[in-house]
């Protein structure tokens, strides 16, 4: 009798198994299959977040609405004095909200060393293509040399050098002989494409020269990784905050805070320029200041104004309640 029992129990505990196992299996067919006749009439794709706003800018989420300044008409005002000089040059822009004021927008100027930021953003991008890369090294042509900025003239021709070493030494330093090798290594037409890209197409068959709004342009599309990788962006962003050069429009800003920027100088054509991001706590903004003068203290001097004022504008700015 104990046998049977035992025999039993054990048939029982089987059969109470076997009827779990169909339950589960009946449980998760039906999901399937429900997921399955669902999918017809609901759309499970997450391409468009879904909002309650959907006419308004989702990138307000990101910051403090105290943050999101569009009064900037007493420092238009400030800036406005700056119009009676046809040789001066200034764009600022408020990243947060794209509020901008522009002195001379139109005026054009040689924009000198600028003109480095536009070819490592080429070299950058000819990466991305897997064409070079970033340890691949270049010769320096006695063609390559010039010694009006940076000491690489100095080195042996036909010494070589990574690709990585000769963009910061032509963002960092502004060395004329580093850009001059990386010009010769790329293609025209991959130059044209970064201009292209920012608007300014047929640039390099113009006399080259540029003004402060339309050379800010440069800025935000590496600010928004618009052209470049966020990875390749970020990398020419952190060559730029590298920069020795600070008695222009650094000189105007407390020490802590950020600025990524590229310096420009043509003294043959009396131009100082310096274009870069401000990078306020929570308040970012661009801004390009061009000066042509035969004085180069001056041009120190008005970029030095226009920055402490526009830095003190927007840090201290608050809301009318």
């Amino acid at each position: 009798m104990k046998i049977e029992n035992l025999l039993k129990e054990k048939n029982g505990v089987k059969f109470l198994q076997q009827r779990s196992l169909q339950k589960i299996v009946a449980v998760a067919l039906f999901f399937v299959v429900g997921f399955y006749f669902i999918s017809f009439y609901v759309d499970f794709s997450f391409k468009k977040p879904v909002s309650r706003y959907e006419f308004l800018n989702p990138a307000r989420n990101f910051w403090h609405t105290e943050d999101l300044i569009i009064n900037f008409q007493p420092l238009r005002d400030f800036l406005n004095q700056y119009e009676k000089n046809p040789n001066i040059s200034i764009y600022f822009e408020f990243l947060n909200t794209g509020s901008n004021i522009s002195v001379h927008q139109d005026a054009q100027f040689y924009p000198a060393s600028l003109l480095k930021v536009p070819v490592a953003i080429a070299v950058a991008k000819k990466i991305e293509r897997n064409d070079w890369r970033w340890d691949n090294k270049l010769v320096i042509m006695a063609g390559d040399k010039d010694d009006k900025f940076g000491n690489m003239y100095k080195e042996q021709t036909g010494s070589t050098w990574t690709i990585e070493e000769l963009v910061r030494r032509s963002l960092v330093d502004s060395d004329n002989t580093a850009h001059f090798i990386l010009v010769r290594n790329l293609e025209l037409a991959e130059i044209e494409d970064v201009y292209d890209h920012m608007g300014l197409k047929n640039f390099l068959l113009t006399r080259g020269d540029l003004s402060a709004k339309r050379y800010s342009v440069i800025l935000r599309t590496l600010y928004n990784a618009s052209y470049l990788s966020e990875g390749n962006s970020q990398k020419i962003l952190q060559l730029l905050s590298l920069s020795e050069f600070k008695e222009y429009v650094q000189s105007g800003l407390p020490d802590n805070v950020l600025f990524v920027h590229k310096i420009g100088v043509s003294k043959e054509q009396n131009v100082f320029l310096d274009s870069g991001i401000v990078y306020a706590p929570n308040r970012p903004y661009v801004l390009t200041v061009i000066v042509k003068t035969a004085d180069e203290s001056e041009a120190k001097d008005i970029m030095k104004t226009v920055s402490a004022q526009i830095y003190k504008y927007v840090s201290e700015y608050q809301k009318e309640l």
